[in-house]
């Protein structure tokens, strides 16, 4: 029986180290737009002016305040080359990912958090780009945003209602903005919802 419970604990002490539970996000000042995101599992280094690690990618929720001039290395899975960002306010910090949903389905409805938004994706290949994927993604409060073959847009409910979009992809509605993230190398989705207050 001993060996039974130690077996057992091995096992889930092992599976809980390969899940990631937080994920990166770096704050470039105090504005909802300045927030930058990267999903659980991305590797990143924030070091001092003399090159000392302060800051490393772990399981553990932790917010570092920059005061002082810091270099944040981000190294996303999805690309050869890493993120540079020179920071001397703002902060970093490793979030829980309760708010997170990272999947690769070709089509799914996913259930995010406790104010009961769902998402749901449908990942197609594209009949252009061979080896590529497109998307169209729809959350349960109407924002919207469809990806093919290199263009994108986002809307509110019907294709006229159209909503602004930063960079890739930062959506922003009367409702809260939308950030997610899509890899159509893989098919890869990646997003967060933060409601307005």
């Amino acid at each position: 029986m001993k060996h039974l419970v130690i077996t057992l604990a091995l096992i889930l002490a092992s599976s809980q180290t390969f899940a990631q539970n937080t994920y990166l996000k770096i704050y470039t000042d105090d504005t909802p737009e300045s927030v930058i995101m990267y999903p659980p599992g991305t590797d990143f280094e924030l070091k001092t002016k003399e090159g000392y690690i302060v800051m490393k990618n772990n399981n553990t929720p932790k917010i570092f305040e920059i005061d002082d001039d810091y270099t944040l290395f981000v190294y996303p899975n999805y690309k050869e080359s890493s993120d540079v960002f020179k920071l001397n306010k703002g902060k970093v910090e490793l979030a829980l990912t309760s708010r997170f949903s990272d999947k690769d389905p070709k089509e799914e409805t996913l259930f995010i958090d406790d104010s009961n938004i769902t998402s749901h994706q449908k990942i197609t290949d594209s009949k252009i780009n061979s080896g590529l994927k497109n998307l169209e993604f729809e959350l349960s409060n109407g924002i919207m945003f469809k990806y093919t073959d290199g263009k994108y847009k986002a809307y509110f409910k019907k294709e006229e209602n159209y909503l602004n979009i930063k960079g890739k992809y930062l959506i922003e509605s009367k409702l809260g903005v939308l950030k997610l993230s899509f890899n159509p190398k893989n098919g890869q989705v990646w997003w967060v919802f933060e409601a307005k207050k």
